[in-house]
């Protein structure tokens, strides 16, 4: 069997079974899978509900109907919960001690519901889970499974009105009006510090925090759902590290990241796992930490049951077709890379394990058609695969892509490109795996990813067909999965098989064993070598014709793309994996008969004879390469966290052994047991810009000083944050386990270090001090001067417009904000970065009552922006709304005399005159709609005396 790929996760299959019955009716549909590991065992699932077609915009990131299932051990969290009437969100659940639980809700204050705790450790585990969650952000709690509830709260996100009550009290705040603790809890966590000593526990989200929008509890589990993040930190740097553009913005992402932190820390959970891959982002690069990553969720998420249960094995169900493709696995959950490279050198681990390693390290994800794991195909299904003939095996020196254009059609592409490349498309395209798969997957996903008419004789109907046609790689299920061609659609046949075998099963075991052969294995560092090694980059990708073809735009964020792992040649394997390691039939198995089962070497990279097949010299010569190519693959072991034992994620027992008194009970959101004062002015004084440009080094230097936490969990956190704020600079890890081992034990710090800028350097070498309590703590963190005032007000500025409800509230907010002005007073390069935050609620407006704030919200960054940031982020917006034929409010109101003027001198005449006047002209000539053509027309008047008549007079005869 194979090994446990981690707690209570599932094969795909038993996932999306489990699913569909646990959430059936919920319209909610399984995409695929949420894999850890380079296996595809999961306990989370993404899952898609369709969109109404309102989707709007939250910065610049649409919502959509895409979530994140992550699975809860446990039954039932013994909690007896009434549905809130108003605000399913503001319901917050609350421990009072070990052996009962309340449930307050906030539209119903006087009502308390209490149920029975077990006392076993699991029941414990899952009452600290729900405690956690429920701490820290607002969550509807499911009692039951109940579909008409899920569909809802699923509207609600996707319709942008679950937080509506923070950005409604957010709003009063601006009038000096008190309306409860939601604005203030909420300007207490973006760094006002008159409100420091506030925190609404559960009731409002840090913006920083990925919201929990249900925990859903079913017969043996509970879900826990969340919005599907579009990006990871990992995703930026290894596919669009120039997104993050400049140092500034670093500090201002860095900064972000530890104001959750703080956060967490500040009700006694630390995080536990910080790394990139659990730093997520939307499109407009905001980050978020989420919860279902916190240290002591991660460890209690995935299907309990008793041990030894059939739920603690790959496949959950008895009669899951996916039983035997499982069942030879013999590759850990871990992404150690170099103990898989030993043994996949040595013949102990597969060509096909070691391959989904390196999948998992380039990012790929298993069901996610975008980005699959890729495999090489290794025979052209002409003839039945022989080791012995030199027919019908594919040449793994050269690129599929290659093969199949031909090097005459590269080189002319090459030649004759402004920008010179052999390959325009991913090795494994989206098209491609959903043609491979056309057999399983539905005929919606058939349509958004190959064809909208669906046309199934248009797929290949054969094996030999479908290589012959496609320029991309394979996929690791024509490797393992007998079912792939087995069509689930009537109309479309079955994938028709090689003539040379009788069935799927037989050309599965077939086309494994070609995989896995001798002549395979002394192949395969050449294809890895063109598809995730040093011939994608430099004179080597272009001998070996595989230039990739570089994305228009580099700062535009991705999710995937090629990743190089490797800069030298890759070594050729030592031996070959014997058959009976990954085939699950010896005793019916000729070719295991004939070897025996007893092939595995013994040969290690370690103090070990070579294999009778090699003389000591050449064996020597192969160690050395292996050696020396682990030596320098350092980064794809990093290490973020200083201790390598796992803790209790809850580090204080302020929150865990406590009783809450019914006093302590939170209160509506309604109400205030005392009304602090507050001043809208005082909160528009913290928004300032930076007082020099550049950062004291004697000041940082006094600042690392004075560092200094208090309890070691959170201070293993801050070392997370040292490491990866090093890598964004560095563009690699910091510590790998032997370095981290070296500075454990010596003191010695990495040489990378020295390559960071002064500044930063300071700062990581505070973070990772081998002393704990000499690490600064997160609020401590927040004040170093490595973040400038301008980073500060910024954020405190951006905060508020990451709330999920309407445009049209936050741009109210953000509009009094900029009218008072925050803008002018942070400075002009803050302003430009908020611009893309705040601009596209102009845009996207379609209310009259916005007009006004729209208008004043423009004038506010016409002010502020420079002229090249205006043409940038303002232009664009006026010649939207002026190319829209229909009538608006908002139009009308940009072709006043006053605002076009403000506009020309802002631009200058020759960009108004070439870009802006002749859409006015328009307006005049095209318009249905009086109100707008008599405006523009007045504008053209008022213009001619700056812009000259000529030029006007002519415009307009051309016009007419």
């Amino acid at each position: 069997m194979a090994r446990s790929p981690g707690t209570g996760a599932m094969c795909p299959d038993c996932l999306e079974r489990r699913i569909r019955s646990d959430l059936a009716g919920s319209g909610l549909s399984f995409v695929h899978g949420v894999s850890d590991s380079p296996l595809p065992f999961a306990s989370s699932a993404v899952v898609q509900m369709a969109s109404d077609g309102s989707d709007q915009c939250i910065g610049s990131q649409k919502t959509c109907g895409y979530f994140v299932l992550v699975v809860l051990n446990g039954g039932k969290t013994y909690v007896d919960t009434k549905k809130c009437e108003n605000n399913p969100l503001e319901q917050s659940l609350i421990f009072k001690d070990d052996n009962h639980c309340a449930v307050q809700a906030d539209s119903s204050p006087g009502i308390e519901h209490v149920g029975d705790l077990q006392s076993s450790s699991s029941s414990n585990n899952q009452q600290l889970t729900v405690n956690i969650i429920t701490k820290l952000t607002p969550v509807y709690y499911l009692g039951r499974v109940a579909t008409t509830e899920i569909r809802d709260l699923m509207a609600s996100y996707m319709n942008l009105s679950i937080e509506q009550d923070v950005i409604n009290s957010l709003n009063l705040l601006c009038e000096n009006t008190i309306s409860g603790p939601a604005g203030l809890g909420f300007l207490s966590f973006v760094g006002f510090s008159a409100f420091d000593d506030i925190h609404p526990s559960g009731l409002v989200r840090h913006p920083n925090i990925l919201p929990v929008l249900a925990v859903v509890e079913s017969s043996d589990c509970c879900y826990m759902f969340q919005p599907k993040a579009p990006y990871t930190l990992e995703n930026i740097m290894h596919y669009s590290p120039e997104a993050l553009c400049s140092d500034w913005h670093i500090r201002f992402f860095i900064y972000q990241i530890m104001s959750a932190l703080a956060y967490l820390h500040d009700f006694g959970v630390h995080h536990g796992n910080l790394k990139p891959s659990t730093i997520l982002m939307s499109d407009s690069l905001w980050p978020y930490l989420s919860i279902s990553d916190i240290s002591h969720v991660k460890q209690n998420r995935g299907f309990g049951g008793p041990e030894g249960s059939i739920l603690n094995s790959c496949c959950a169900e008895e009669d899951c077709s996916s039983r035997s493709i499982f069942a030879s696995f013999n590759l850990p959950s871990s992404l150690d890379w170099s103990s898989h490279f030993k043994r996949w050198w040595t013949g102990e681990l597969s060509n096909y394990e070691y391959l989904l390693v390196l999948n998992k390290l380039a990012g790929r994800r298993w069901g996610d058609p975008a980005f699959h794991p890729v495999m090489p195909w290794v025979i052209d299904f002409t003839v039945r695969p022989d080791e012995n003939s030199d027919i019908g095996w594919r040449d793994l020196t050269k690129s599929k892509w290659r093969l199949a254009k031909g090097d005459e059609q590269l080189d002319f592409t090459y030649s004759s490109s402004d920008v010179p490349y052999h390959v325009s498309d991913e090795c494994l395209s989206e098209l491609a795996v959903c043609s491979y798969k056309a057999r399983r997957l539905s005929k919606t996903i058939l349509r958004s990813a190959v064809r909208s008419v669906y046309e199934p004789n248009e797929y290949p109907s054969s094996m030999q067909r479908l290589y012959q046609w496609t320029p991309d790689e394979c996929i690791p299920e024509f490797y393992s999965d007998p079912w792939i061609f087995v069509s689930l659609h009537s109309e479309m046949s079955n994938l028709a098989l090689p003539s040379w075998v009788t069935s799927s099963e037989e050309f599965i075991c077939l086309h494994r064993d070609a995989l896995e052969s001798d002549r395979v294995s002394q192949q395969l560092h050449h294809w890895i070598d063109i598809t995730f090694g040093y011939k994608l980059a430099g004179e080597a990708s272009v001998e070996a014709k595989n230039v990739m073809l570089p994305p228009s735009d580099p700062s535009r964020p991705k999710s995937i793309g090629r990743r190089q792992l490797f800069t030298k040649p890759h070594p050729k394997r030592l031996i070959s994996t014997p058959h009976s390691a990954y085939h699950n039939k010896v005793e019916s198995c000729a070719r295991c008969q004939r070897k025996g089962s007893n092939s595995t070497t013994d040969v290690l990279l370690n103090d070990c004879n070579p294999p009778n097949m090699f003389s000591q010299v050449d064996y020597l010569e192969e160690f050395e390469q292996a050696t020396l190519f682990m030596e320098l693959q350092h980064h794809l072991n990093p290490i973020y966290s200083y201790s390598n034992t796992a803790a209790c994620c809850c580090s204080s027992v302020k929150y865990l052994k406590r009783q809450f008194s019914d006093q302590e009970v939170l209160q509506p959101d309604s109400v205030l047991s005392v009304v602090p004062d507050f001043d809208f002015g005082s909160y528009l004084e913290c928004f300032e810009s930076d007082d020099s440009s550049s950062i004291g080094y004697q000041e940082l230097l006094r600042w690392k000083q004075r560092s200094c936490s208090v309890i070691e969990h959170h201070a293993n956190d801050i070392f997370s944050i040292g490491c990866i704020l090093a890598e964004i600079y560095l563009h690699r890890p910091l510590f790998d386990a032997s370095l981290l081992a070296a500075y454990k034990e010596t003191g010695m710090l990495p040489g990378a270090l020295h390559e960071l800028p002064v500044h930063v350097r300071l700062l990581v070498e505070s973070c990772i001090q081998r002393q704990w309590e000499r690490r600064p703590c997160s609020k401590h963190l927040l004040e170093s001067p490595y973040f400038p005032p301008s980073v500060r007000s910024a954020y405190m500025f951006l905060a508020p417009l990451q709330l999920l409800c309407t445009s049209g509230d936050r741009l109210k907010y953000v509009t009094k904000l900029a009218s008072e002005g925050t803008l002018k007073a942070m400075g002009e390069f803050a302003a430009e970065v908020c611009a893309p935050y705040c601009l596209p609620f102009v845009s996207s407006s379609r209310l009259d009552v916005d007009t006004e704030s729209c208008l004043r919200l423009l004038k506010e960054f016409l002010k502020c922006l420079s002229v090249q940031a205006a043409k940038k982020h303002i232009l664009p917006i006026i010649q939207k709304i002026l190319q829209v034929p229909e009538y608006s409010h908002l139009k009308v109101s940009l072709l006043q005399d006053s605002f076009v003027r403000e506009l020309w001198k802002k631009l200058g005449k020759q960009t108004y005159i070439e870009k802006v006047h002749p859409l006015v002209i328009a307006n005049l000539h095209n318009s249905p709609n009086k109100i707008t053509a008599s405006s523009a027309s007045i504008v053209l008047i008022g213009s001619s005396e700056e812009l000259g008549i000529p030029i006007t007079v002519h415009q307009r005869q051309f016009y007419h």
